[in-house]
């Protein structure tokens, strides 16, 4: 279940590149709106598999209508749209019912807090899932790989698609855990995957798809590309549903179609 939301400023308001907490941040407010105790869940414990806590959502990046960049960020925003994904019913209800409550969007960017009005509240047809799909990044991808072990407690850093075979490994596991509790079982169909970041791409950015985004008090690495992923299409759909790769709920691994 995919949201397109579209809103507007009163004003041509400046946002920062490193906006990614206040819109989680903003997120969870309009959850709250709708049901405190659904909300308190999804922060404090979420829905869990083998001592991992995911939320099963994701939300795009701001998608900025004209705007002009500039040294510290964007310029002159009037309009944006916000694209919310989940599998979940109650969490795309409470979604809904917390944007239709109030109508807005509130982003604590800098002294003076910036106010979207909600303009338009779209539901989108779900795409059709094959084997083989090309996707666009809504939001970059962040993957994670243990690093190691202190005093009982476990510790993961940041992967780059140059680790390319633990990198794929890190994106099928993640799906096949997410595909469990959706579900209620283990995933029995083809294990065969295969992802790739398209190249041209790449090198048309002259390498730089890398993201160092700044989210509270620390910082997650993650990369910008359009992208194939070669799997089961139900896998494939979980990843659509509710991210590809980790920190779905803080608003990494949205993506949309480009091509099937």
């Amino acid at each position: 279940m995919r949201l397109r939301i579209t809103m507007t400023c009163s004003q041509a308001v400046n946002i920062p590149f490193n906006y990614q907490y206040q819109l989680h941040a903003a997120i969870y407010k309009l959850l709250k709106q709708s049901s405190p105790q659904y909300s308190e869940f999804l922060h404090d414990t979420g829905f869990i598999d083998r001592n991992k806590h995911l939320k099963l959502f994701v939300f795009s990046k701001l998608l900025l209508v004209n705007s002009m960049p500039c040294k510290t960020g964007f310029q002159n925003v009037e309009q944006a749209i916000l694209y919310f994904s989940t599998p979940i019913p109650k969490s795309f209800e409470h979604l809904v019912l917390g944007i239709f409550s109030d109508q807005k969007i509130l982003l604590n960017l800098c002294a003076k807090p910036c106010i979207f009005c909600i303009e338009d509240v779209e539901t989108l047809p779900e795409p059709y899932f094959k084997s083989e799909m090309k996707f666009t990044c809504l939001s970059p991808v962040a993957i994670a790989g243990f690093s190691g072990e202190t005093n009982g407690k476990h510790y993961y850093d940041y992967m780059v698609p140059s680790e390319k075979l633990a990198y794929i490994n890190g994106l099928k596991t993640n799906l096949l855990r997410k595909y469990r509790l959706i579900n209620g079982s283990e995933f029995s169909g083809d294990e065969t995957f295969d992802f790739s970041f398209d190249p041209l791409y790449i090198i048309k950015k002259k390498g730089k798809i890398r993201k160092n985004i700044k989210f509270k008090s620390s910082h997650i690495i993650a990369m910008e590309a359009p992208f194939t992923i070669s799997a089961a299409p139900e896998l494939i759909r979980v990843g659509y549903e509710c991210g590809f790769g980790i920190n779905n709920s803080d608003g990494f691994g949205m993506s949309g179609v480009i091509s099937g």
